[in-house]
């Protein structure tokens, strides 16, 4: 029965008008919070990408230091092997080299500039520097680098360079440098770059 002076709907608006009732229950109140399971799914995701986001910032600072080292050992390389090329081929002058460190007797270093025709100083492997074998005396230093505005220790260079005798007016210089350490994991290791340049009258 429908009250006087009201119309009865269709029956397609009754079933439209108990639908959008049953649809709004279904809303969830905005003031309700989270849900165990949703805070249980949020915990899972820090869980997993926590760890993986510091092993990426770690990674890439070490990656950062390691190209610096590589960086100031290639042009402790460059500075010695200029060095040792500004005595010409058929000089044999010996030149030295002076760090920061505090030890004034073990800031100098001698470099010799003057080979054989067999190759004088660092034994080479493949034309390269071989760090596997022994100092020799001369041909080598350990280079104390500093940060120049404090004089604070950075790191120790383990410098080596070998001098092969072409000819009277020439010779053969090949200067490679690394941070000294025993350091092989893939962030820190950076392989040494052995520089070469023959040097005339």
């Amino acid at each position: 029965m429908v009250p006087n002076g009201q119309t009865e709907l269709p029956e397609t608006n009754r079933d439209l008008i108990h639908t959008i009732n049953h649809g709004n229950d279904a809303v969830r109140d905005p003031e309700g919070g989270f849900t165990l399971v949703e805070m249980l799914f949020a915990a899972l995701i820090l869980l997993v990408g926590l760890p993986a986001g510091m092993m990426l910032i770690l990674t890439a600072m070490a990656n950062d230091n390691r190209s610096k080292m590589d960086s100031t050992a290639t042009i402790l390389s460059q500075m010695t092997i200029e060095m040792i090329a500004s005595v010409p081929a058929n000089a044999a002058t010996n030149m030295t080299i002076i760090d920061c460190n505090p030890s004034s007797s073990s800031a100098s270093h001698s470099v010799y500039t003057s080979g054989s025709s067999s190759g004088a100083g660092a034994p080479l492997s493949g034309g390269a520097i071989d760090f596997t074998q022994a100092t020799v005396t001369g041909f080598s230093m350990t280079y104390y680098g500093c940060q120049a505005s404090t004089g604070d220790r950075q790191a120790l260079y383990d410098v080596r360079w070998n001098i092969k005798t072409l000819s009277t007016n020439a010779k053969l210089v090949t200067v490679a440098a690394k941070p000294t350490g025993t350091d092989t994991h893939a962030n820190f290791l950076a392989v040494p770059v052995s520089l070469k340049t023959i040097v005339g009258l």
